[in-house]
């Protein structure tokens, strides 16, 4: 048995360092996993199609995963409104639906954005709200302004080359 419990005593020790149970040393892991194998060796049915290798692994895994199971259960269950070390209610501590580092990143790079959308000219301002603002079509904005197509997406390339260098000037790297 000695023998036995010698050689697999690396295995439970892997193990028993791989988990955590509330009030129990590593040491008290180890003796429980190697009880285990005790219990491995006394009920093994030489006649099983599973070599014994497996056999001790998985009863030593199943002790101790069973074990881990028990003190979850014993662990004293709380209410959202009991109190923190702090004095609030565990409930305030959830993290909400908003996001608010989002929220906040958005707001700036709006604001870059009708910032950079400041220094275009009035020309380049028409084309841009037209397109992604009002969402029109640019041929219809050609009509309107008596130009050909091209001339209009020649217009509109330009101010968002200049959007684009104004947004770049402030460091800007949002999506938008």
């Amino acid at each position: 048995m000695e023998e036995i419990i010698k050689k697999y005593t690396p295995f439970v020790i892997r193990t028993a360092r791989s988990i955590y149970v509330k009030g129990q040393e590593t040491e008290d892991l180890i003796q429980i996993g190697k009880a285990s194998i005790i219990k491995a060796v006394n009920m093994y049915d030489t006649e099983r199609e599973n070599a014994f290798t497996t056999y001790v692994f998985n009863t030593v895994r199943r002790t101790l995963y069973l074990l881990i199971r028990s003190s979850v259960k014993d662990a004293k269950c709380c209410s959202l409104q009991s109190l923190n070390n702090e004095g609030f209610e565990l409930i305030e501590a959830l993290a909400g639906e908003e996001d608010i580092e989002e929220d906040m990143i958005k707001k700036e790079e709006k604001a870059m954005l009708a910032n950079a959308l400041r220094k275009l000219n009035e020309q380049e301002k028409e084309i841009i709200y037209w397109f992604y603002f009002e969402n029109r079509r640019l041929g219809d904005y050609a009509n309107l302004k008596g130009i050909c197509y091209k001339a209009a997406g020649d217009r509109k390339k330009k101010a968002l080359m200049k959007l684009k260098k104004c947004l770049e000037g402030m460091n800007f790297n949002g999506s938008i």
